[in-house]
């Protein structure tokens, strides 16, 4: 059968199918979308120094300009995800990608603060986190032996970010570069860097842009007026204050103080802010209640001085890992500090005040339990805190954080949608509008209007 319709048919129709166009070209099935459209940078917003960037064959260029290191920006936030891309130097410079970022100030002169992950071709550090005006300081070491060698020169290379919850991993050309936790951010903008540099030259393009947002995962606050929904231990004494700030005093009770949340958790992480003013205490997690005066079995991330952050196996194997070096130049006595434990799998990361402490895996370690604040017995006890939050992995967000193969869009399953753009008319490749007389319909409609 043969189509046959006429001039204002052929308008009607197309105003129809208008209302499908988009100045995105592709998607693709597998959930992936383009950050980037191909053809403009309109809506990026460009923060910091004075370098150019534009789009060229396809790809965003950043060059070299005057002042401090410049980013350009997406205009929207995002949380968890996996960001795949490819980046080439045309001319070597220092680069990199923001995400989960955040900017002080306003205007073109703001400063971009957060995590960036590194791209520079003269170096073995591609692929690994720094944490850009915030902490300033490298967040991890190579996960590996390979990837100091996985940036490859003067080549296209593909990059992949993936961030779910504190956990991040990231990718170069399928090898592994980082693999940490981190629980600074878990929301924020991309920006592509370009770095600021007395070299007279310097550029770097990417291309191929492309996003999967994943489920988000939330801090959710343990602590609340009259201490709802927490287990409080018949030793010891606690109080809340009207800014949910939790003083906990004891006296040399045999007993254990305690406050327990008393869902089970498996895959979890869980942070407090604390400040020691005498005794020991601790942060249960993954632990198993018992008849006894100290009320838990299990793992206690420490909370006391130096020792804030090390493990220690309660009617166990003591202590399992101890950095006491590490966390007694990070604590600070007299003052708030902030500790946290990220536990996926058999892979155990505690941080203090942003510092990473503990990182192992323990095949022997309990696989779920409950989370608690603890005043040591036997002791003269008195500690403050605040913001004791847990976040919760479910079983997929597990398999993906463990899962070491690269993840990236599957290009031969993406799909162009309809677009109308100076006067072309693109036409979807695949499902409903390929379909044999629809397409014959739109393809007429798209003639006419390049008549």
């Amino acid at each position: 059968m043969r189509l046959q319709f006429g001039f204002s048919a052929c308008k009607t129709l197309f105003a129809f199918f208008a209302l499908f166009a988009t100045s995105t070209l592709c998607t693709a099935d597998d959930g992936f979308k383009p950050l980037f459209n191909g053809k403009d940078i309109n809506g990026w917003i460009k923060r910091g120094g004075d370098a150019t960037y534009y789009v060229e064959d396809g790809c965003i260029v950043g060059q070299r300009g005057d002042g401090p290191n410049t980013f350009l920006c997406t205009p929207d936030e995002y949380g968890n995800f996996i960001l795949y891309y490819e980046c080439k130097f045309d001319e070597p410079i220092n680069s990199g990608v923001q995400f989960r970022s955040s900017a002080r100030g306003n205007g073109s002169r703001a400063v971009v603060y957060g995590y960036q992950c590194e791209l520079d071709q003269n170096t073995p550090d591609s692929g690994r986190v720094y944490d850009e005006s915030r902490r300033g300081r490298w967040l991890n070491e190579r996960a590996n032996e390979n990837s100091a060698t996985a940036y490859i020169k003067d080549e296209w290379n593909k990059v992949v970010i993936q961030a779910i919850g504190p956990r991040i991993k990231i990718w170069v050309n399928g090898v592994v570069c980082s693999d940490f936790a981190d629980t600074a951010a878990l929301k924020g903008f991309f920006g592509l860097q370009v770095h600021g540099s007395d070299e007279p030259t310097g550029k770097i393009r990417w291309r191929n842009l492309w996003i999967k947002e994943l489920p988000a995962t939330e801090w959710e606050k343990l602590l609340k007026s009259d201490f709802e929904g927490l287990w409080i231990s018949p030793a010891g004494k606690w109080e809340m204050d009207d800014e949910l700030v939790a003083r906990g005093t004891a006296s040399n009770d045999p007993r254990d103080g305690m406050l327990r949340y008393e869902e089970i958790l498996k895959d979890h992480a869980a942070r407090v802010t604390f400040k020691q003013i005498s005794g020991n205490s601790g942060l249960y997690f993954r632990a198993v209640e018992v008849d006894k005066p100290y009320w838990l079995r299990g793992f206690q991330d420490e909370i006391d001085g130096a020792a804030t952050g090390s493990l220690w196996e309660v009617e166990g194997r003591g202590w399992v890992a101890r950095n006491f070096e590490t966390a007694g130049k990070v604590f600070k006595a007299d003052d708030w500090n902030t500790v946290s434990i990220v536990a996926v799998g058999d892979r155990l990361i505690t941080e203090l005040n942003g510092q990473t402490i503990i990182d192992i895996v323990d095949p022997e370690c309990i696989k779920e339990g409950k989370v608690a604040l603890q005043l040591h017995g036997n002791s003269e006890m008195e500690y403050f805190f605040k913001d004791f939050d847990i976040l919760r992995y479910n079983d997929e967000q597990r398999a993906m954080i463990e899962n070491d193969t690269m993840p990236e869009p599957d290009f031969s399953k993406a799909q162009e949608v309809i677009t109308q753009d100076a006067g072309r008319c693109i036409v979807a490749r695949r499902g409903f509008f390929s379909r044999g007389p629809i397409r014959q319909l739109i393809q007429g409609a798209c003639r006419l209007t390049q008549q």
